[in-house]
């Protein structure tokens, strides 16, 4: 897939291509029925299949009640978007400047560089100064500049609209498990590994330990999870949370990797969360610790199919 930046898109930059525009903020089943609808059509139009984001989101810009990581981080959001068929991924480094322009400023650069033929849009879609231009706005224009738009329903699942809200919700709740099916991927932490207590390794279960100083989605708990880093998972059991049993105060996020004794100092893993097995306990001593650590190990083998 290739990346453009917004800022360097010079006329011409495609010829003629199939469009989406979005933060594709978890990239879940509603934007993936978009990408799908746009990808088809394209196909039979022989277009290039294109989407336009935002990094950071609006949702990091705006407002302290706004100012929320995105469900995903930036790379793994592309690749999620890629494995969908886009082809050509614009990107805008979104700030309050960029977000004074009106729908028709913004539109106008889009078609004198990008061309779009066609272009496909969830329900709700609205943009520019004050997201002042909607659907039906954003309707006429196309149909002045001949522009075919398709314009999808709401994907629902269960009777409920499937939405980055919904899905914030689901994991705050600690449900990885349906967070995990509107998603249609795990949801996923990512950080480098670094030093730790050495806790772990000295009662027999050595973890890595992610650096993570942003917001976290999850409640503390015990998670089975694949680790992944370079092309190889394995199966884990995460701690995130504060161990009460050592009374610790700053969040750490622990990882115990099934039958893995390498060092990862240094090197980037990446959690995919399952399954939520508990809440963090403080445990009278550590015997007690280690006899519920390895009923956890147990839980996730069962649940992951490894012996």
């Amino acid at each position: 897939m290739r990346i453009i930046e917004y800022e360097k898109l010079q006329p011409g930059e495609l010829p003629s291509c199939g469009l989406t525009i979005g933060a594709f903020d978890g990239v879940h089943m509603g934007h993936r029925e978009i990408f799908a609808t746009l990808t088809s059509l394209c196909r039979q139009k022989k277009l290039t299949p294109a989407a336009i984001t935002f990094q950071p989101l609006p949702r990091e810009v705006f407002g302290e009640q706004q100012k929320k990581i995105a469900i995903l981080s930036f790379d793994e959001r592309k690749h999620r978007i890629e494995n969908c068929g886009i082809e050509a991924l614009v990107v805008i480094r979104f700030s309050r400047e960029f977000a004074k322009q009106t729908g028709d400023e913004f539109m106008t650069r889009v078609r004198e560089t990008l061309n779009p033929k066609l272009m496909v849009v969830g329900h709700d879609f609205s943009f520019g100064k004050g997201k002042n231009d909607d659907i039906k706005w954003f309707q006429k224009y196309c149909d002045r500049f001949g522009i075919a738009l398709s314009a999808l329903e709401a994907v629902a699942r269960r009777g409920e609209i499937v939405s980055s809200s919904r899905i914030r919700n689901l994991l705050s709740a600690g449900d990885l498990e349906a967070a995990t099916a509107l998603l249609t991927e795990p949801y996923q932490l990512e950080g480098e590994v670094v030093q730790g207590h050495h806790r772990g390794k000295d009662l027999g279960f050595a973890t890595a330990n992610l650096s993570w100083k942003k917001e976290l989605m999850v409640p503390p708990g015990i998670y089975i999870a694949w680790a992944g880093f370079n092309h190889d998972r394995w199966p884990t059991v995460a701690n995130i949370g504060f161990n009460p049993t050592f009374g610790d105060q700053e969040l750490s996020i622990e990882a115990h990797l099934l039958g893995f004794s390498e060092e990862l100092y240094g090197r980037t893993l990446r959690l995919a969360l399952l399954k939520k097995i508990r809440d963090e306990i403080k445990f009278e001593n550590v015997e007690e610790l280690v006899a519920q650590i390895k009923k956890d190990i147990a839980t996730a083998k069962s649940f992951l199919g490894v012996s």
